[in-house]
């Protein structure tokens, strides 16, 4: 149930054990089990990865070439807030040779995923445990290919010092593209014209060489509003300049952009927490991106079955403390604290009780006005 749940939603995972097994479900009976063992999922990660700040083991994989990559996507609370959910990517690279194209492309393999909505400092200290097991330290070769967000650069800068940055091509082209809009328009034949050549420049040529077209255009610029998103481009692409040296990067046999990490959204985030309608509490995010990153990354059957006794260990300790609240804090309680109650009963231990002799009456009175036939008149009515 638990996996069907982390699979699908939990109305049609309802309905595919009725077809599988022929038992019916309650949708929210589904939803409790989902949730509770995400909840354990998460917390033996956390464990996992403090455990590894304390007492750093050796990693046993040792690959040889290593690109890490991350991105954020958005989804959407009960509070109607918009939560961004980051995700890191973990795969080995190599050159294969593209027999159709008849060129050397570059190709990500054994992929894995850490996905969680938890704030910079906070996902980049519990990613620790994934980078270890991916056994990022001990490979030969470290490529972080991400786009410009100041965490991802953050994020490197904490976890992989040594890698080779690369600024994804597509992220780097769209500053182009909108230098080049804002001086000839949108869809215009002169913006065509003038942006045929980059793209093959960008990637086959020094960077440089694009720098110099951006500043060639700033001369066309009519307004300063042109001039900006012109000076704009120019000194991001300048800034990182050594991110965007991309025939070098492809001599190396370097990747050059970050598709893995643009994919995961789809495979970990949409297809489960961002379908249509769909709105999470915040308590449930992260659980349930837990048990998606199994799902994802092919390791269910080897995380279940530390979750299965941790969760009944977890539900043990909480029976034994609410026993210990609900135990009186005093001595125990022996016969001889036990008052017994005489079984015959002395007439003097009895109690007196006295009757009147006429008890009042709930009748009306002789002198009621009732029996008098008084009654309030239809003025008296309406107005009390």
């Amino acid at each position: 149930m638990t996996r069907l749940g982390s699979k699908m939603p939990f109305a049609q995972a309802v309905e595919e054990i009725w077809f599988g097994e022929k038992v019916q479900i309650e949708e929210s009976v589904l939803r409790q089990i989902t949730y509770r063992h995400g909840q354990a999922a998460e917390a033996l990660a956390r464990a996992e990865a403090e455990r590894l700040e304390t007492a750093m083991t050796a990693a046993p994989a040792r690959p040889k070439q290593v690109l890490v990559s991350a991105d954020g996507a958005f989804i959407h609370l009960t509070n109607g807030e918009w939560r961004e959910v980051k995700t890191m990517v973990v795969g080995e690279f190599e050159s294969v040779w593209n027999s159709k194209k008849g060129e050397i492309e570059v190709k990500t393999r054994d992929i894995s995923y850490f996905s969680r909505s938890y704030r910079i400092r906070e996902f980049e200290r519990y990613a620790l445990a994934e980078l270890h097991r991916r056994g990022v330290d001990n490979a030969e070769e470290v490529v972080a290919v991400n786009d410009g967000s100041e965490w991802i650069q953050s994020f490197a800068d904490y976890h992989i010092p040594q890698a080779v940055r690369i600024l994804d091509f597509r992220h780097a082209l769209d500053y182009v593209v909108a230098a080049g809009q804002a001086v000839y328009g949108e869809n215009s034949d002169a913006f065509r014209r003038w942006y045929q050549p980059l793209p093959h420049q960008l990637k086959h040529k020094p960077p440089q060489r694009t720098i110099a077209e951006l500043c060639l255009l700033s001369t066309k610029a009519a307004s300063d509003d042109q001039l900006a998103a012109i000076d704009q481009a120019r000194r991001y692409l300048q800034k990182r300049a050594a991110m965007i040296d991309y025939p070098h990067f492809q001599s190396k046999g370097y990747p050059i952009g970050s598709g893995s990490a643009e994919s995961s959204h789809k495979v970990v985030v949409h297809s489960r927490l961002k379908q249509a309608g769909m709105r999470w509490a915040e308590p449930h995010v992260d659980p349930m991106l837990t048990l998606r990153n199994w799902v994802c990354n092919s390791r269910w059957s080897a995380e279940w079955s530390q979750v299965a006794p941790y969760y009944w260990q977890q539900q043990r300790q909480a029976f034994r403390e609410l026993a210990k609240r609900q135990r009186p804090s005093g001595p125990p309680i022996t016969f001889a604290d036990v008052a017994v109650r005489k079984t015959s009963p002395n007439k003097d231990d009895l109690p007196v009780i006295t009757l009147q002799e006429n008890p009042p009456s709930h009748k009306p009175a002789a002198d009621h006005p009732w029996r008098r036939d008084i009654w309030p008149t239809r003025e008296a009515w309406r107005w009390n």
